[in-house]
């Protein structure tokens, strides 16, 4: 059963910094494109526990940027102040990728800190919509 709780529990459990963004970046949005809509609405609902990490930040751009791109109403919860970074995060240390990052992030990652590679943004990680640079 597909539920937010368990990325919060991967952020927490995960063996390494590469699992994590793993799942978060590529699993939950293959999953969650994979549900009912009515399926996906109600996962949204439900605020995942905070890991009081700088992963809380990516994990409500996660689903910020994944429910607005199916359609979906932006879950309040992703407004809650620790799901911020007040400095960003750019997640790849590759400096090309970096940059990237800075460039072309989508809006919800741009507000909440956590700025990630848009490659990882397009159909293949189960976008609803293949994602292009330069566009939201």
């Amino acid at each position: 059963m597909f539920t937010l709780a368990t990325y919060s529990r991967v952020i927490n459990d995960g063996p390494d910094r590469d699992t994590r963004y793993r799942v978060l970046m590529h699993d939950l949005p293959r999953r969650f494109h994979r549900l009912a809509r009515s399926d996906q609405a109600a996962a949204l609902a439900e605020p995942p526990p905070l890991t009081g990490t700088r992963w809380d930040a990516l994990l409500a751009a996660v689903v910020e940027h994944v429910a607005w791109l199916h359609g979906h109403t932006i879950p309040a919860w992703v407004e809650e102040p620790a799901r911020f970074l007040r400095r960003p995060w750019v997640i790849s240390r590759n400096p090309v990728i970096a940059a990237d990052s800075v460039l072309y992030a989508p809006a919800a990652f741009i507000r909440h800190g956590a700025l990630p590679d848009p490659l990882d943004l397009d159909a293949r990680a189960g976008d609803e919509h293949e994602w292009v640079p330069g566009q939201r």
